[in-house]
C-alpha cells in the first residue's frame, strides 16, 4: 500500500544517520540496500538491516495513508541529509517514492515493500535496564581488545558477564585481553557473546539517553530505546577461561606516567625490525624504564623513562600497537606494569583502579 505522510525533516535525519552503517551496498541481495519506510496510525517506522542487525526508527509524523515502500538507502540518505527546512512529505504511488521539502521535489525508484526481511521481535528472554554511561565507558575499555578473524568467531565479540557485584566486559584476541568490570548490578544475571560491531551500533543508537532496555533471547538480543530498537544476533559458543590466564602475582611492578612512556613507544615504534612492531623494556631497579627498538634499515632507538620500580626489574618486549591500545584506554595519569619474566604476560592497569585489568603477552626479543 501507498503512503503519504509529513515529518519534521530533523527527526527523519537523526533516524536514517541511524540505520546509514547498516544499509550496505556490497550486499549480494539488492533489497538489504535499501530503508523500509512503514506509516501507520502511531506514526512512522524507518527500518534497515543487514540480516545480522537489524535497526528501527520510530518518529511522529501526519499520516495521510498508512502503507510502506522500501528504496536505495544511500539514495534516499544522500538526498534527505542535503535538505533544508522544517518539514520533508514522503508520498509512495507505484513504488515510486516522491519528496517535497520546501522546493525541492525528487522522486526515487524502489521495490514492493512485501520483498523486505522482516525482523524478527526477540520474545521472552531477561530484561534489564542499562545506564548508558556505564555501558559505553566498559565498552571503550575493552572492544579494541576483540579478534578480527573469523576463524575463532567467540574472540569477535565482547564477553559481558552480569552477576556478582557488577557488570564486567571483556574482550581478547588470543594475544592481549582487556577486562573492565562496574559496580553496577542488574535485576539479571548472564553472560553473552556480543559481536563488537553490534555494540558499536548500539553505542549509536543509545547516543546520550540515560538507560535503554536490553533484552536477551535465546540467540538473539534486543536494545530499546524510547525512539529506537535493535535486534542482533548473539556469538554462540563457549567463551575462554580467561581468568586461568591472568598471573595471580607478579615479581616486578613499574609505575609510570601513561603520556611519557606512551610518547617513547610511539617513537621506539618507528625504529621498530621491519614488520614486527617490537620494542624492549629494560626495567632497572634503580628507577628507570629504557624503551628500546632496532631496525637493519632504519636504525635504532632508545629513552629512558622515570619510574617507580619494585622488584628485579628484568627485561620484556612487546607489540607497540599493543601497548598504546592499551594506554589509549586508560583514564589515569600513571599506570602499573607487573611482569613476572620475558614470556610470561604483562599486566597494565591504571594506577589506583582496581577493576581493570589489560594483559599483553611478550614477543620474543
Amino acid at each position: 500500500m501507498d503512503i503519504s505522510v509529513s515529518i519534521i525533516l530533523d527527526k527523519l535525519k537523526v533516524a536514517l544517520q541511524g540505520v546509514e552503517r547498516v544499509v550496505t551496498s556490497r550486499s549480494t541481495l539488492p533489497i538489504l540496500n535499501n530503508v523500509l519506510i512503514k506509516t501507520s496510525k502511531s506514526g512512522v517506522e524507518v527500518v534497515a538491516t543487514d540480516l545480522e542487525v537489524g535497526i528501527k526508527f520510530f518518529l511522529g509524523g501526519k499520516v495521510e495513508k498508512e502503507g510502506s515502500v522500501t528504496v536505495p538507502g544511500r539514495t534516499l540518505i544522500g538526498l534527505v541529509n542535503s535538505l533544508h527546512g522544517d518539514t520533508i512529505t514522503l508520498e509512495s504511488k507505484n513504488n515510486i517514492l516522491r519528496v517535497v521539502c520546501g522546493e525541492t521535489k525528487a522522486s526515487i525508484n524502489g521495490v514492493p515493500a512485501d520483498d523486505f526481511p522482516v525482523i524478527p521481535e526477540v520474545e521472552g528472554g531477561r530484561v534489564v535496564k542499562l545506564r548508558t554511561e556505564v555501558f559505553k565507558d566498559l565498552l571503550a575499555q575493552v572492544d579494541f581488545a576483540a579478534s578480527s578473524e573469523e576463524s575463532r568467531p567467540v574472540l569477535t565479540g565482547v564477553y559481558l558477564i552480569s552477576g556478582g557485584s557488577g557488570l564486567t566486559a571483556v574482550a581478547t584476541d588470543s594475544y592481549r585481553l582487556s577486562e573492565a568490570a562496574a559496580k553496577e548490578k542488574l535485576s539479571e544475571e548472564f553472560n553473552v557473546i556480543i559481536p563488537v560491531r553490534t555494540l558499536h551500533e548500539i553505542r549509536r543508537l543509545v547516543g546520550d539517553t540515560p538507560q535503554f532496555e536490553l533484552r536477551l533471547g535465546e540467540n538473539q538480543i534486543m536494545v530499546a530505546t524510547d525512539s529506537a530498537t535493535l535486534v542482533s544476533r548473539i556469538i554462540e559458543g563457549e567463551y575462554p577461561n580467561y581468568k586461568q590466564i591472568i598471573p595471580q602475582k607478579s615479581d616486578t611492578t613499574v609505575e609510570m606516567d601513561v603520556q611519557e612512556f606512551s610518547d617513547a613507544v610511539k617513537t621506539a615504534a618507528i625504529f621498530s625490525m621491519e614488520g614486527s612492531n617490537t620494542v624492549r623494556l629494560n626495567i632497572q631497579p634503580s628507577g628507570t624504564v629504557e624503551v628500546v627498538s632496532e631496525s637493519s634499515q632504519v636504525g635504532n632507538f632508545a629513552a629512558k623513562v622515570k619510574a617507580g620500580v619494585k622488584g628485579a626489574g628484568g627485561e620484556i618486549s612487546f607489540n607497540a600497537k599493543y601497548l598504546l591500545d592499551g594506554l589509549n584506554s586508560f583514564d589515569t595519569p600513571r599506570f602499573t606494569l607487573g611482569m613476572t619474566n620475558k614470556t610470561a604476560a604483562g599486566v597494565f592497569r591504571p594506577s589506583g583502579v582496581e577493576d581493570r585489568l589489560y594483559l599483553v603477552m611478550p614477543l620474543r626479543s
